[in-house]
């Protein structure tokens, strides 16, 4: 999928500045606050901060992670998402939203906070899917990052309203999107 991606953004891809390949069996991505101007990154356990992706990647397999926010985009470009991590049969797109406070508890919180990620990974996906960079039939997974979550998927009406609410928003595109509400990737 990778190869797909470096055609379609060729002219924005900046070399490999934008892009890396990783194999580790656990990382985790982060996605500095404003004002920085540094795109999203990935580091090592056992540091881990409690707004940031966890990603197991069990098999070790070849991940590519796209910096799509201050990177791909520009800084001032807000209407994409913060990174893609690829394999190599699908996209996980993601958006990062934290606030001052830990909301690990309030529910009303996490699911405001991951409504806010719809607009920025539908734009980012659209973006690629027109481009040509997922091909049609794939899916997609969207990964609302909003710290550390209780219980996976979240059970109850708000869930299944945010997730109908995201299929709608591709409804006549040919993928499969999917939206996640949480801080820890399996692939």
């Amino acid at each position: 999928m990778i190869n797909g991606v470096r055609e379609a953004f060729r002219d924005l891809m900046r070399g490999s500045a934008c892009q890396g390949a990783l194999t580790d069996a656990e990382f985790f991505i982060q996605d500095p606050p404003s004002p920085s101007e540094e795109p999203c990154f990935h580091y090592l356990p056992p540091v881990r901060s409690r707004f940031d992706l966890q990603v197991l990647n069990q098999n070790s397999r070849l991940i590519h992670l796209v910096k799509i926010d201050k990177c791909l985009y520009a800084a001032g470009d807000s209407a994409r998402c913060d990174c893609a991590l690829l394999a190599s049969d699908q996209a996980y797109f993601v958006e990062f939203k934290m606030t001052d406070t830990d909301a690990t508890s309030a529910g009303n919180e996490r699911y405001a906070r991951a409504s806010d990620c719809m607009r920025q990974l539908e734009a980012s996906i659209k973006a690629f899917f027109e481009k040509g960079a997922i091909p049609p039939g794939s899916l997609v997974i969207a990964y609302a990052c909003v710290g550390r979550t209780q219980q996976t998927p979240y059970p109850g009406a708000d869930f299944l309203k945010l997730s109908a609410s995201f299929r709608e928003r591709f409804e006549g595109i040919p993928i499969r999107p999917r939206l996640i509400i949480s801080n820890t990737l399996s692939i």
